[in-house]
């Protein structure tokens, strides 16, 4: 049998914000069970960098030249152009202390784990907090919310979450299994029963029309052909190359594998053919270092994300896995997280933050290295 390691405690300060955010989750599943499971539509304003000023943060700060610049954050009805936007933490003690309960009654992102974007204007995020997926149309103003109740089939902790061809792949981590969505909910299809252990992210090379999955319990990475098939095992648990322990997410991109081998505190990249190509970052206590790597995305220069879960900083490197920069810091304000998690960047290069504690996405514009 593969030898498995026990995962190490986090902090106590990390395990009572987990608490709080689980009874928060709690109260607002209550409040949403009598709904059905794709909500009506609800209206939003997506950010935009045309809504922030000439003097809105960017990154590096100036007179250095700027490489990111801020461009809102996404919550939910906190978004329409009436309401003021707010942490998950201040909704949760406003509930608390009865005040402002129409702002927190409001119908919001909660534990927003990962997000994808398709090619007509879609964002999907999995939050697990509300056993949900949240759908956010920019062409229209419009979101709704995918849940249990009116898709037919449990979704009780959905994680993961890819698009590929017309379809929404999302893993469910307690299910141990991934679904199939048609883009309007239902359900084509689910595998990996009896194979997977605990599916967390997944990503889809579509040149060989294969789905790599981390299963992290299981500390490897399964390929899937299109069918729902296994098809090869990549990995298995320690701390060498090509070995993991408890990965996470995963990017796929111009033939590269990035898989995020977050207890081994590092990113391990491999060919489209398994073989190991390098590592980044390792183990420490300097920004750069990592301690709880979550979240992995790249951009069309190449540059690789990770987000840093345990020291809430966003980690960019170059494709050669030199470190560039970082924006982040525990807080509120733009450019501070939360116990950030996925990440992802789409054609446009805006950089999307699963800002998990903080109930939100943070979202950012990448303005290029020139």
């Amino acid at each position: 049998m593969v030898e498995r390691r026990q995962v190490p405690l986090i902090a106590a300060v990390t395990l009572r914000k987990e608490f709080l955010f689980s009874l928060l989750s709690t109260m607002v599943l209550l409040t949403i069970t009598g709904c059905s499971a794709v909500s009506s539509q609800h209206s939003f304003k997506m950010p935009s960098i045309d809504d922030t000023s000439q003097d809105g943060p960017v990154w590096p700060p100036q007179p250095a030249v700027p490489r990111y610049a801020f461009i809102g954050h996404l919550y939910g009805e906190s978004n329409s152009k009436d309401q003021p936007n707010r942490s998950g933490m201040a909704r949760f003690f406003a509930a608390i202390v009865g005040l402002d309960a129409k702002q927190a009654s409001l119908l919001n992102l909660v534990r927003p784990q990962q997000v994808v974007t398709d090619n007509r204007g879609k964002i999907y995020i999995t939050d697990p907090g509300l056993q949900s997926i949240f759908v956010f149309d920019e062409n229209l103003g419009e979101f709704a919310v995918w849940n249990e109740r009116g898709l037919d089939f449990p979704l009780p902790s959905p994680i993961g979450v890819t698009h590929a061809q017309n379809s929404l792949w999302v893993t469910d981590s307690e299910l141990a299994l991934v679904y199939q969505l048609n883009l309007n909910g239902e359900l084509i299809k689910s595998f990996g029963h009896a194979v997977l252990e605990r599916p967390t992210g997944i990503t889809f090379d579509p040149a060989g029309q294969r789905f790599f999955i981390s299963d992290t319990d299981a500390s490897d990475v399964k390929l899937f052909n299109t069918r729902g098939e296994l098809i090869e095992i990549w990995g298995a648990s320690g701390a060498g190359e090509s070995q993991f322990n408890r990965p996470t997410y995963l990017a796929y991109r111009q033939g590269r594998l990035y898989v995020v081998d977050s207890l081994n505190a590092r990113i391990q990249i491999f060919d489209d053919q398994g073989r190991f190509m390098k590592s980044v970052g390792q183990r420490g206590l300097y920004v750069g270092n990592f301690s709880r790597p979550k979240g992995i995305a790249i951009d069309s220069d190449g540059n690789i994300y990770v987000s840093e879960s345990y020291y809430d900083h966003v980690l960019i490197y170059n494709r050669n896995g030199e470190l560039l920069m970082s924006i982040g810091g525990s807080g509120l304000a733009p450019g501070q997280f939360s116990q950030p998690t996925g990440l992802w960047v789409d054609d446009r290069d805006r950089v999307y933050v699963s800002d998990m504690l903080n109930s939100r996405i943070s979202m950012f514009q990448y303005l290029g290295s020139n």
